[in-house]
């Protein structure tokens, strides 16, 4: 059941139509408040391209965010990987120092 322009449908059952064809047709007419005009369809869009460019500007916000927080992440991987090594030749070289012990402990 729709809403119902009462003024229709007097003017239906004034010309003689039947009370449930005249309240059915007054039901089928679209409520002036309900309809969308050239201007609202207008600022509608106007609205649509001002959020468009708006979320378009945070994209970008958040894109260059995402590649500083990278670049940050591969320098830090990067000096993790410069004390790895470092700890690696460190190691290798106190296991060289302590074979060299080793020997020298078992050949005296």
């Amino acid at each position: 059941m729709g809403i119902m322009v009462s003024e229709v449908y007097e003017a239906f059952i004034a010309a003689g139509a039947p009370e449930a064809k005249a309240k059915a047709a007054a039901e089928a007419i679209p409520v002036t408040e309900q309809l969308a005009t050239k201007q609202d369809i207008a600022a509608l869009r106007q609205d649509i391209g001002r959020v468009e460019s708006e979320l378009r500007q945070d994209i970008g916000r958040v894109e260059s965010e995402l590649k500083q927080d990278i670049t940050r992440g591969e320098a830090r991987v990067a000096a993790l990987e410069a004390k790895m090594w470092r700890a690696g030749l460190a190691i290798a070289g106190a296991a060289v120092l302590f074979n060299r012990f080793l020997d020298w402990i078992i050949n005296k």
